[in-house]
């Protein structure tokens, strides 16, 4: 089978834990990394046998073709950098959010569509070991009707200050679009459509101007409830995603990697050790499977549209569109 060619575009943070899952997945290559920061690009690519460094978007797709272009810039860049490798024909990963407003998501989706290339948001958390076990109880009905859910992702964020936009760039880039949006995702993916969102958004950091806690509740079309939580500014923060059924529950617990469940069948709390590939390497090597044809994506763009959509109508209702 003919080796996949990767380009990945941002060195940051989530671009080095991509890079890192692509330099391990057998039969792919890193071809060419791009950040606008000429130093960190440059050592960015020392470290990966073969790979073209560069600083612009442009001059990267133009030395292509690639046949996945993995996005990991900031947000306010997503859309910019995703339509132009769907352009050039390379099938896209792109971190969460896929854009910062509905109609470039949109747009994403649409693109991909006329280029008959594939289009994926980067929701990792679909592939966490523990929540694809959750997944396989609920479609088991091993837990019943869904009835509640509950997502909590917080924390404190040390570097919240560089998430501020810059100078006339686009407003809701903050903890809800770049945390809870994963949250709104997981729900869609455990309990089902959204059918309502409700939410409030406040500023704790007195240095920033974007949100940074966020609580969200949201109503399944089947009736569900759920709950998602965030923050940017609580050191004792918890991570964790519950589902309570009609006949059992799941708790994950990210904090300290636990995983416990019941079911109607065994009405007592068992307890789940995971082992294997991390949530990351699994979505890397799903994305490079569905690109060769060997499975169905997993997370489509419509689902990265559906959450933007989900985030907007938030800000929406807190006077931040």
């Amino acid at each position: 089978m003919a080796e996949l060619t990767v380009a990945v575009v941002g060195c940051g943070g989530a671009g080095n834990v991509h890079l890192g899952c692509w330099a391990n997945l057998s039969g792919a290559r890193i071809a060419a990394v791009c950040d606008r920061d000429g130093v960190i690009v440059a050592r960015t690519a020392m470290q990966y046998e073969g790979a073209a460094a560069f600083t612009e978007v442009g001059d990267l797709l133009a030395s292509g073709p690639y046949d996945i272009v993995d996005v990991c810039t900031s947000s306010d860049q997503h859309f910019a950098v995703a339509s132009e490798a769907l352009r050039a024909g390379a099938n896209v990963l792109c971190e969460k959010p896929l854009a910062i407003a509905p109609e470039e998501a949109r747009t994403l989706v649409r693109l991909a569509d006329e280029r008959e290339r594939l289009l994926m948001p980067a929701f990792c958390h679909r592939f966490h070991p523990p929540i694809l076990f959750a997944k396989e109880l609920l479609e088991n009905d091993d837990l019943g009707k869904p009835v509640m859910f509950r997502c909590r992702f917080s924390g404190f964020l040390p570097d919240a200050e560089q998430r501020e936009p810059a100078e006339g760039a686009a407003v809701g880039t903050g903890a809800l679009l770049d945390t809870a949006i994963h949250g709104i995702d997981l729900f869609r993916y455990l309990v089902g459509e959204v059918a309502s969102i409700s939410g409030k958004l406040t500023t704790v950091n007195p240095a920033l101007t974007i949100e940074d806690t966020a609580a969200l509740l949201l109503q399944a079309e089947t009736g569900a409830l759920g709950v998602v939580e965030t923050s940017w500014s609580t050191p004792g923060g918890r991570n964790v995603v519950e589902i309570y059924g009609s006949a059992g529950a799941c708790l994950v617990d990210y904090d300290d990697g636990t995983l416990r469940y019941r079911t109607a069948d065994e009405p007592v709390w068992r307890r789940r050790d995971e082992s294997g590939l991390n949530r990351f390497e699994r979505e890397i090597a799903h994305f490079a499977d569905a690109v060769r044809g060997l499975q169905s994506l997993a997370v489509t763009g419509e689902d990265g549209a559906r959450a933007v959509e989900l985030c907007a109508e938030v800000y929406r209702q807190n006077g931040r569109t």
